[in-house]
C-alpha cells in the first residue's frame, strides 16, 4: 500500500492551516469529521461482507514469499487499513487535538481518504439514481430517476424530471422482472452460441 505525506497547503507562519482547522484545510477537516463518524460502524460493515464474499469468489491475493497463497477479500484489507487510522486517532482526546499536530493530521487525511474509497467502492445503502434501462411512460425518454425508501414503510419512487411521470411502484416491480429475464436470456443465447462455435 502507497502511503503518501499529505502536502501542506496555505499555512500560516504557524504551520496550521490559515483556513481551516489545525493544520487540515476546511475540505480536510471536514472530510475526517466525516470519516471517523462513520468509520467504526464502516469496519463491521466491510468484515461483514467480506464474511460474505469468501463463499464466493474473492478478489484480493496475497502472496507470501514462501507460498501457499492466501485469499482475502477486499473489503477485509480495506477495514484493517481504516481500522488502524482509527487506533492510531485514539491516542488523541479529540478531533481538533488531531488536527492540531503533525502526525494526527497525516492520520486524519488519511482516514478520510481511506473511508471514502471504502464508501465509494461498497456502498451501503441504495442512492437515487437515473435508470438507464427503462423509458418513461410519459415522455418515452431514458430520462427516469431511481429514489429508494428513505426509512421503513417509505415507497420506492421512480418518476421522471423531464415531464413530471411518475412510475407506480408495482409497475416499477414487473418492468424491473422483465428487463431481469430479458438479459438473463440473452446471457444464456450468448453462451450457446459460443458453445456452437467452440464445436
Amino acid at each position: 500500500m502507497h502511503q503518501h505525506e499529505a502536502p501542506p497547503l496555505h499555512l500560516d507562519h504557524t504551520g496550521h492551516a490559515a483556513d481551516g482547522i489545525g493544520r487540515l484545510e476546511q475540505r480536510e477537516w471536514s472530510r475526517f469529521i466525516w470519516a471517523w463518524s462513520v468509520a467504526a460502524p464502516l469496519v463491521t460493515w466491510l468484515y461483514a461482507a467480506g464474511i460474505l464474499n469468501m463463499a464466493g469468489e474473492t478478489d484480493v491475493r496475497v502472496d507470501s514469499s514462501s507460498a501457499p497463497t492466501i485469499n482475502l477479500p477486499a473489503t477485509w484489507l480495506a477495514a484493517d487499513e481504516i481500522a488502524r487510522y482509527l487506533q492510531e486517532l485514539n491516542g488523541y482526546a479529540t478531533p481538533e487535538q488531531a488536527a492540531n499536530d503533525q502526525k494526527g493530521a497525516y492520520l486524519a487525511i488519511e482516514l478520510g481518504r481511506a473511508v471514502s474509497i471504502a464508501d465509494r467502492r461498497w456502498p451501503r445503502v441504495d442512492k437515487p439514481h437515473a435508470m438507464r434501462l427503462m423509458r418513461c411512460g410519459g415522455c418515452s425518454e431514458l430520462t427516469l430517476m431511481y429514489r429508494p425508501p428513505r426509512f421503513p414503510g417509505d415507497a420506492i419512487v421512480v418518476d421522471c424530471p423531464k415531464c413530471g411521470y411518475s412510475m407506480p411502484e408495482d409497475l416499477f416491480s414487473v418492468n424491473v422482472l422483465l428487463i431481469e429475464a430479458e438479459m438473463a436470456g440473452a446471457d444464456a443465447a450468448v453462451e450457446a452460441s459460443e458453445v456452437t462455435l467452440a464445436a
